[in-house]
């Protein structure tokens, strides 16, 4: 009873998520498996990972289900295109919580790489973060920045220049809260 029951039940939860990857194209691939382990004492669980791959874009969901009734369901989500990449992953409990984190990497116009951080927890308190590298003549500029659902955050820049026998540090920090630190430092240059 436990394998037609857990089997149902894992399909169930893979079933939200494929049913939405229907094959529309032609490059379209898709596959996947299902594990059903029964122990001796009446213990076992459902386990599975399906994959779907198009142009640009690719989804695997994968998850367990216990006969006591715990387990969770992973959906993790990558595209690619036009200079971006993102990833985003949900993860659902059996218990109802869910946790969702993100990320994007974009190549800009001008060269410089941004990135973008996301992150929810099953409790509901969430974290972002952000940053820009931008290449200089003498070196790279680097901001970045964060948040967090209980109003913390910050923000900061980090300069650095390579000259002819030394590298220079600048950096610059501030919170939220109106703290600020400033720092500059001088290396000698690695021949």
């Amino acid at each position: 009873m436990f394998r037609s029951r857990s089997f149902r039940i894992f399909a169930a939860l893979l079933a939200s998520s494929t049913a939405a990857i229907t094959a529309t194209s032609a490059d379209a691939r898709q596959h996947g498996h299902v594990t059903i382990a029964r122990g001796p004492h009446g213990g076992g669980y459902a386990a599975g990972r399906h994959v779907s791959r198009q142009p640009g874009s690719a989804q695997v969901t994968r998850g367990v289900i216990t006969n006591g009734g715990h387990g969770y369901r992973q959906t993790r989500t990558t595209t690619r295109g036009e200079g971006t990449i993102s990833n985003s992953v949900e993860r659902k409990r059996a218990n109802g919580t869910t946790m969702n984190r993100s990320s994007t990497a974009t190549r800009n116009p001008d060269g410089s790489i941004s990135t973008q951080r996301n992150r929810t927890g099953a409790d509901g308190n969430s974290q972002a973060g952000w940053s820009t590298i931008y290449r200089t003549d003498d070196g790279y500029t680097r901001q970045r920045g964060g948040s967090t659902s209980n109003g913390r955050g910050y923000a900061s820049t980090r300069d650095v220049s390579v000259n002819d026998g030394s590298i220079t540090v600048n950096r610059n920090a501030t919170t939220n809260s109106g703290r600020s630190v400033t720092s500059s430092r001088t290396y000698p240059r690695p021949d």
